[in-house]
């Protein structure tokens, strides 16, 4: 019985990253049964440009039919435009579910070594490609993404050099996978749940493998399924605004008040910290409207909390396991960083990962 793979790709403003995007889907090896475009209300043509993109690749192996277009006629943000497409896609049943960025371009074995590693065990809910940078290939964007312990979440291995040596020696277990290439077991999912969407935008993919390592399930890297990635390193002030509200909103979801209370005077130290930067580089504004964000999600998170907390089947310290203390960034490189906040938290770190016993 062949496998039935469904893509969703959340479009806004990707007309110039479409066809690469879908052209390669056209040429893997193990075609796709599905793929759904979730465009956020477009202004650079890539509706017109969607509405006229050939859906059979040469020979006609995915039907016309198999290849939707969903038009929102405003951006509904990256996480409920891809419950959107799974919704969507779930009605022809599809066993994998693949999330895939609109600025990306598949190896033509992607799909087919993502299958590969996803079957290997029942326990995974999500399968990671390796996510290259583009145009240089030979650089990784993502192993794999880790989570700092304050919160924030950040790209495994990026920029290191990629090659036969640097496969070999990356982890297969992963903290959590990105949402540039997220290869989703159904059946698993139907437990899980689809993403937040009051999450919008930026640390949803973290949000939903918490929930599912919370659930006992695991994230796994598929080293041979190549995705390259147009990646831009900067980090642009919606950015900050829609990460930093969602950091914390996470923290509050999936701690345990012992270490919300554990962790309360370094999380204050850095956000002061963060208050102090996003002054310097002209964001301070939106950092203060993600406080008042927090606060009217608060009554939300506090419900999705009780449920996170009364189904968990891991403790605070097998998560802490998972947790990292380094900064390591893309586009927020800084010798202080380096040199004096890494090796702090660092030993607070260590500290902290000791007292955590429940």
């Amino acid at each position: 019985m062949s496998t039935k793979i469904a893509v969703v790709i959340v479009c806004y403003n990707g007309r110039d990253y479409l066809p690469d995007c879908l052209n390669s889907l056209k040429e893997q090896t193990l075609l796709p049964t599905d793929i759904i475009v979730v465009d956020n209300a477009s202004t650079d043509g890539s509706q017109e440009f969607l509405s006229r993109f050939p859906a059979s690749p040469t020979g006609g192996q995915i039907p016309d039919s198999r290849f939707r277009i969903i038009t929102n006629k405003k951006n509904l943000g990256f996480a409920r435009a891809n419950n959107q497409g799974i919704e969507n896609v779930l009605k022809n049943k599809p066993d994998y579910i693949f999330l895939l960025n609109q600025d990306t371009i598949c190896d033509k074995n992607c799909l087919a070594e993502l299958v590969k590693v996803a079957q290997s065990s029942d326990k995974i809910f999500a399968t990671q490609s390796l996510i290259l940078c583009w145009p240089k290939k030979s650089q990784i964007q993502t192993s794999g993404d880790r989570i700092h312990f304050l919160g924030f979440g950040h790209s495994g291995d990026y920029q290191k050099q990629y090659n036969d040596l640097t496969v070999k020696q990356l982890n297969k277990e992963i903290t959590y996978v990105s949402g540039a290439a997220m290869f989703i077991n159904v059946k698993v999912l139907q437990e899980v749940g689809l993403m937040d969407k009051d999450l919008f935008m930026y640390h949803e993919d973290l949000d939903i493998c918490l929930r599912a390592r919370f659930l006992g399930y695991q994230m796994v890297l598929a080293p041979e399924a190549i995705v390259y990635h147009k990646y831009t390193a900067g980090i642009p002030p919606h950015r900050w605004y829609w990460s930093e509200r969602n950091r914390l909103l996470t923290l509050l979801k999936f701690y345990k008040l012992q270490t919300l209370v554990l962790i309360f005077p370094t999380w204050l130290f850095m956000e002061l910290g963060v208050l102090f930067y996003s002054l310097l580089t002209g964001w301070f504004p939106l950092k203060i409207k993600s406080y008042f964000s927090i606060c009217w999600q608060l009554p939300g998170t506090l419900w999705k909390r009780k449920k996170i907390q009364k189904s968990r089947k891991i403790s605070d310290r097998q998560l802490a396991e998972h947790l990292e203390a380094k900064f390591d960034f893309a586009g927020l490189e800084h010798p202080l960083l380096k040199y004096i906040v890494n090796p702090i938290f660092g030993l607070i770190w260590k500290g902290l990962r000791k007292s955590i016993f429940w």
